[in-house]
């Protein structure tokens, strides 16, 4: 066989290459020009190795960011103290005229001293939060450095007289006083303090030429004026320093805290957005999943039915024994998404015990007997507040587990009243539960006794179900156990307000009603397969079928039918078109009257879901059990 030719597109056909002017010859390695066109260009996975190269860089990136972090914060925290520096700049006009007085007499003292205040009053009226991170540094700088060299200027002013040596010392002292408060003010930023740190050595200089060109002996003026400034400019540095030194530290600690912080709020959205993803990935991939096994039973009861009393029955008896169990699983995952996605609401209603524990009790005595346990309940004529069905749930969950659980003996079902309560108490003689177990019964496939799963005892999701609900309706749910003896489940539930009843146990409405006249569903689905399967298994029923893929078809076939339609079995989801709702609505407008509808779907969650929920129709979920959907079509009719 002659190999295929390679694929010889010219590269000027594909409609991201670059024209042949913009392109620029390969090299000797043969490595592909790049294009001059801007590609939007993403990362998504990182080569080993690739990040060593870069790790010295990114390292030296990070501390230029840090170190411009500190700067930025340091000139925001000067600028944010401008205004003391402005009223201490203020305060060197009237002590130059307690110091020397005489020097108001000169013109040049007076522009002196309007320099200063109109440099103080800059700085006290400086707008604290308008700053910019780029100019800030710079800006304070030269505000410091205006300041120190006005505080050093009257030293220059003095007059040739010796009379002027004790002002020009005390001059000093005051500025260099001046420098280590300024300089403790913007200690932040080291240029800031270090430009105020030379206004003592400057006063000191500047005050020298005057007093010598009196005639003054210079060891005797200029060693103590020098020995001040110097000292008052150390003294001003050494302050800033270590008053800086600390800030850093503390900004430091503060920098680090907020990467911590940022490091662990992306790590909590990446978790957020992975928790998000795989809700998302199981509702996609459990409605994917439930609709060929909503189908499958679907043909599994109908193939039971007809081989009912062949040599081939025990065959259909154990594919219905799988396909129950195959649905029991989905069920079971499909409540803890329906219930961590809000999609269940309850309805409180005020009701007797009675009720369910006869139905409880008819649902369970079955398999309590073959397996060799007393089964009894005991109501005690009680009334609760709490939704129904949901109460059922949870009673029938921990019933079911306690049989599951329990090897010899039995287990009792009673109802005791508090004053605000009646606790419904489930007790079995199984091996009980260690301390160190209970609270992890709750959790998802969690079985007690067994490092691995083992799948004959179901999933391990029964309780987690039940620890769900309780949670949603509010009730209170405890647990006692002690190994070898058998545990206590106690569910709290409000009293509610009917007056007592009987132990009596009512006759049974769970048995099925034969379907005397053939009634017409209109079944709309999809998916082929499942209208399909609906069909016949209805059709077994004693039903008749009618099936439709979408509202067109479904509007055909109430027009074929005259409107003889007796139900509506619809799934909630119809493709890309109109939904169940938007069937159901067109079918009632058709025939003229509210025909019973029954919606049924594959999805958890979502909000259109929840009304869907929270609306007149009843809605079952996928797989649905052929012996659920006669139910719900009998309760429908009715």
């Amino acid at each position: 066989m002659t190999p295929s030719a390679p694929d010889e597109t010219p590269v000027r056909d594909l409609p991201f290459a670059p024209s042949a002017s913009s392109a620029t010859a390969t090299d000797e390695s043969g490595a592909i020009p790049t294009p001059r066109a801007p590609f939007n260009r993403h990362v998504a996975v990182e080569g080993r190795g690739s990040g060593d190269a870069t790790a010295g860089e990114g390292w030296r990136a990070v501390r230029a960011r840090r170190h411009r972090a500190l700067l930025t914060a340091a000139a925001r925290s000067g600028l944010e103290q401008m205004h003391v520096v402005g009223w201490l700049v203020l305060a060197l006009v009237p002590l130059l005229g307690l110091v020397a007085a005489d020097l108001w007499r000169a013109a040049p003292v007076w522009l002196w001293a309007a320099a200063a205040g109109t440099l103080g009053g800059v700085m006290v009226a400086w707008p604290r939060r308008r700053w910019r991170a780029s100019a800030s540094s710079r800006r304070l700088t030269l505000l410091v450095g205006a300041a120190a060299l006005l505080a050093a200027a009257p030293a220059a002013l003095l007059p040739p007289l010796a009379s002027a040596a004790d002002e020009a010392s005390t001059w000093v002292w005051l500025v260099a006083a001046f420098a280590v408060a300024v300089g403790a003010t913007v200690a932040p930023s080291a240029p800031a303090a270090g430009a105020m740190a030379f206004a003592p050595p400057l006063a000191a200089a500047l005050a020298l030429r005057p007093l010598l060109a009196a005639g003054l002996p210079a060891a005797a003026v200029a060693a103590p004026l020098a020995a001040a400034g110097l000292w008052g400019g150390v003294l001003a540095w050494g302050v800033a320093w270590h008053l800086r030194r600390g800030w850093r530290r503390q900004m430091l600690l503060g920098l680090e805290q907020a990467a911590r912080l940022r490091e662990a709020e992306t790590a909590r959205d990446a978790a957020l957005r992975a928790d998000a993803d795989k809700s998302r990935f199981l509702a996609i991939a459990s409605h994917d999943l439930r609709q060929p096994v909503h189908a499958l039973g679907l043909f599994a009861a109908t193939l039971h039915k007809r081989l009912h009393a062949s040599p081939d029955e025990a065959l259909a008896r154990n594919l219905m024994r799988s396909v129950d169990g195959l649905e029991r699983s989905f069920n079971a995952m499909l409540d803890i998404s329906r219930l961590d996605g809000d999609a269940v609401t309850p309805r409180s209603q005020t009701f007797p015990l009675r009720d369910i524990f006869r139905r409880l009790h008819m649902q369970y005595a079955g398999q309590a007997e073959l397996a060799g346990l007393a089964l009894r309940f005991s109501p005690g004529g009680k009334s609760v507040t709490s939704d129904p069905q949901l109460l059922e749930r949870i009673v029938g969950n921990l019933v079911h587990n306690a049989i599951r659980y329990t090897t010899h003996g039995g287990i009792a079902v009673v109802a005791r009243s508090t004053h605000t309560h009646i606790n419904i108490e489930v007790w079995d003689t199984g091996a009980g539960i260690a301390a160190a177990d209970l609270p992890r019964i709750f959790d998802e496939f969690f079985q007690v006794g067994r490092g691995e799963r083992d799948r004959s005892q179901g999933l391990g999701m029964g309780l987690a179900i039940v620890k769900r609900l309780a949670a949603l309706l509010g009730h209170r749910l405890e647990v006692a156990s002690a190994p070898g003896r058998g545990t206590l489940f106690r569910v709290g539930v409000p009293v509610g307000t009917l007056g007592g009843f009987d132990d009596e146990v009512a006759p049974a409405d769970t048995l099925p009603m034969s379907v005397d006249v053939a009634q017409m569903v209109l079944v709309v689905d999809d998916e082929e397969p499942i209208r399909e399967g609906l069909r016949l298994l209805l059709q077994e029923w004693g039903y008749q079928a009618m099936t439709a893929a979408d509202l067109v078809q479904a509007e055909r076939a109430v027009s074929a039918l005259e409107g003889r339609v007796d139900l509506i079995l619809s799934d909630l989801h119809l493709g890309g078109g109109a939904g169940g709702r938007e069937v159901v609505a067109s079918v009632r407008r058709l025939c003229g009257r509210e025909v019973p509808a029954i919606l049924v779907t594959g999805d958890t969650a979502g909000q259109a879901l929840r009304e869907v929920v929270a609306g007149t129709d009843p809605v079952l979920f996928k797989p649905v059990q052929p012996r659920q959907l006669f139910e719900a079509m009998r309760a429908a009719l009715q």
